[in-house]
């Protein structure tokens, strides 16, 4: 093919000079290596990080079980009429209102004592029932020996034998204190 009249050249082409090869180590690429940075995690960690959850999470549980869970099994016990509104005076606040203990010839109302006025113990069940015990002449107070109710304190874990009216309050025939 000739070349026309336009001005177009053809070349020939021309062959790639190829690049000289560098062979010489300098460590340069074993130092970049290096330096790049890695994962700050493997398995082992993730497996640490999971364990600490968990473990957190039991312990985490274990104090709200020990402020707001219940701490020993206690008598079932009927519900009789509950009476609504706080303690006499607001002794209290006014929180918790006494309900119906265990009707006669169940089983003891065991819980802390919470207050004790003059003849009337005031029992916080573990379930956060407080049932009102009224003692009399023929109540007796045990401990490790045989005590009196002067001898009852607040906090005192307690169980109260005796019957309950239709508003839940216990008349006690006997009022046993729990040491531990």
């Amino acid at each position: 093919m000739t070349p026309s009249s336009d001005d177009t050249a053809v070349l020939s082409a021309v062959p790639a000079v190829p690049e000289p090869f560098d062979d010489r180590d300098d460590g340069l690429a074993s130092a970049l290596a290096k330096a790049a940075p890695r994962r700050w995690w493997n398995r082992g960690t993730l497996v640490l990080g999971a364990f600490a959850l968990l473990l957190g999470g039991f312990l985490g549980g274990l104090e709200v079980q020990k402020h707001y869970g219940t701490g020993t099994a206690t008598a079932p016990t009927g519900r009789g009429g509950a009476r609504t509104g706080g303690f006499p005076g607001g002794a209290f606040g006014g929180g918790a209102a006494p309900t119906a203990a265990a009707p006669a010839g169940a089983g003891p109302t065991t819980g802390k004592v919470k207050l004790v006025n003059g003849t009337t113990v005031y029992v916080e069940k573990a379930d956060g029932e407080v049932v009102t015990v009224r003692t009399g002449a023929g109540t007796t107070v045990q401990s490790a020996t045989k005590g009196k109710l002067k001898d009852l304190k607040a906090g005192d874990t307690v169980s109260v034998q005796g019957t309950a009216d239709t508003e839940g309050t216990v008349t006690a025939t006997t009022v046993t204190e729990s040491k531990g």
